[in-house]
């Protein structure tokens, strides 16, 4: 199964994370490679667990990626 991933906007439009990975990308583009590498990763299904990925609550999952 595919998921599309969504970046939380503010009631202004404001985006914080597609403003972080565009900063991130100008000062770091190893790092900005590996995020939007777990970013791809997080559209499927199978990826949905440990470390990109844990439930919180019912219904509700968090999303992360770890740069080394």
């Amino acid at each position: 199964m595919d998921f599309t991933v969504e970046f939380y906007e503010t009631q202004s439009g404001a985006c914080p994370v597609r403003e972080f990975l565009d900063d991130l990308k100008q000062s770091d583009p190893d790092d900005f490679a590996v995020v939007l590498t777990g970013l791809a990763k997080l559209r499927n299904s199978q990826h949905h667990r440990a470390p990109l990925s844990r439930r919180w609550a019912k219904g509700s999952s968090n999303c992360a990626t770890s740069v080394n």
